[in-house]
């Protein structure tokens, strides 16, 4: 397959459980492109889940797939083109947990040998001061930050859109709650690939609280 022109995308809906919610998602694929669920993971009480989603006509032979109990990641291992990549879902707690990225990081060991595509409600901010409206932080936002920070280290990744736009502030999530809006939703890839991106954009979806953010990249990563 021509990689020469690629589409990832990461979306975070609320509410997907439901019944009209998850046919108004369907059928918005639908109207782009045939897709089919690759790996999934889903909590028992179905409050919450990850996806891996590939479009139907996509040439890639996959090896593994993996879904997390407690429904946070899922991934598939997968060759296109003769090259292996791991595309990976993320849903980060929406309240600090110093064991989250200990764990993400336990899983993700085990893809090394694949080029990375994690994209992730990470439920923090990169950067705290672009990243977010209200330049109030708690000590555990604050933490939050440091150790999202860390795994990107650990596994040499980056944060395509602020990589791409150093000083913009755009945002994928307002909460009602903190009265703020903030990015909190990611594409990473490795740094070694930044000169094969094209852009990543946000793009607001009526269907979600979130917006959702595209990578556009040409190339194979």
């Amino acid at each position: 397959m021509d990689l020469s022109h690629v589409h990832v995308i990461s979306w975070n809906v609320n509410g997907l459980n439901g019944q009209i919610k998850r046919t108004a998602c369907s059928d918005l694929l639908r109207r782009q492109h045939h897709y089919y669920v690759a790996a999934s993971a889903s909590l028992d009480t179905k409050t919450r889940g990850s996806l891996v989603v590939l479009r139907h006509n996509l040439s890639i032979t996959i090896l593994e797939q993996f879904g997390s109990e407690d429904g946070r990641i899922s991934y598939i291992k997968a060759i296109i083109s003769g090259r292996k990549f791991a595309f990976i879902s993320v849903h980060a707690p929406s309240q600090y947990d110093p064991e989250f990225f200990p764990s993400l990081t336990e899983v993700l060991l085990h893809l090394q040998d694949f080029s990375l595509i994690p994209g992730a409600d990470m439920n923090c901010n990169v950067n705290v001061i672009l990243d977010k409206s209200a330049q109030r932080s708690t000590a555990t936002q604050l933490q939050a930050s440091k150790d999202f920070l860390n795994f990107l280290s650990v596994f040499s990744l980056t944060d395509l859109y602020r990589a791409i736009n150093p000083t913009s502030k755009q945002y994928t999530f307002y909460s009602a709650r903190h009265q703020s809006f903030s990015r909190i939703d990611n594409l990473l890839t490795p740094a070694t690939s930044l000169s094969e991106i094209h852009d990543v954009v946000i793009k607001p979806c009526s269907l979600s609280d979130h917006s959702i953010m595209i990578l556009d990249f040409y190339g194979t990563l």
